[in-house]
């Protein structure tokens, strides 16, 4: 077989095999985000940004504020 052939063929199964394996991750990515069993879960981290109080800056800010 020729070095162009094989490269040729190599190259061609390279970007098949890497287009299947994107498609089944990006499946499987979707699979587990619209699993009924995650609403709740997501919910929960939707709003977290939301919320006050015992999030990591909170308490960082009371670390400062007892320094002074």
């Amino acid at each position: 077989m020729e070095p162009e052939t094989t490269y040729s063929l190599v190259r061609t199964w390279a970007g098949a095999g890497g287009l299947v394996l994107m498609m089944v991750l990006f499946a499987l990515a979707l699979v587990y985000a619209l699993r009924p069993g995650n609403k709740q879960k997501f919910d929960r981290l939707a709003r977290l940004p939301l919320q006050d109080g015992d999030g990591p800056d909170d308490k960082a800010g009371d670390r400062m504020e007892a320094r002074k």
